[in-house]
């Protein structure tokens, strides 16, 4: 019994096959040409169109995807060259213009521009001299000087005067 199942189910599925292949041929024979009508195109290329365009699409937003680590990966280096060199050109700073730069902040403060402060800075350390009123104004000269580039640290040696 259960081979005579097989054995027909065999045979519907080699007729459904032979049917299936027959039709196939007729719809892919192109229709008598009317002399009214053109040659209509075959159905299947607008499909194989669709799908060549949608791997293009695949294909070019792999390769923008590709492009845009490369742009991150470029500017990071970049960035990291800029910092570097910005360190450079601090360190690289001489002793002298760090020193300008000191006496001139010092100066553009109105507590401190009557004052007369030394500045000598020696391998980024800045040594404050002279002789202040208050003694609030030791600390104004400190973080002024603290805040120039090329200024690494800050010996305040300035004396506050004795009130007579």
């Amino acid at each position: 019994m259960f081979r005579s199942l097989v054995i027909a189910s065999l045979f519907a599925a080699s007729t459904s096959l032979s049917t299936f292949a027959q039709a196939k041929m007729d719809v892919s024979k192109p229709a008598p040409a009317s002399p009214a009508k053109a040659t209509p195109t075959p159905a299947a290329a607008p499909a194989k169109a669709a799908v060549e365009a949608k791997q293009e699409a695949k294909d070019i937003k792999k390769d923008a995807k590709a492009e845009a680590k490369e742009v991150k990966a470029e500017a990071k280096t970049a960035a990291k060259e800029v910092k570097s060199d910005a360190k450079a050109a601090v360190a690289s700073m001489d002793d002298a213009s760090v020193t300008k730069a000191v006496k001139e902040k010092l100066a553009s403060l109105p507590s401190l521009k009557d004052k007369n402060i030394d500045v000598m800075v020696s391998g980024g350390v800045a040594t404050l001299k002279g002789t202040v009123d208050k003694p609030g104004l030791k600390g104004v000269a400190t973080n002024a000087a603290k805040k120039i580039p090329g200024v690494k640290k800050v010996d305040n040696q300035i004396e506050v005067e004795k009130k007579k």
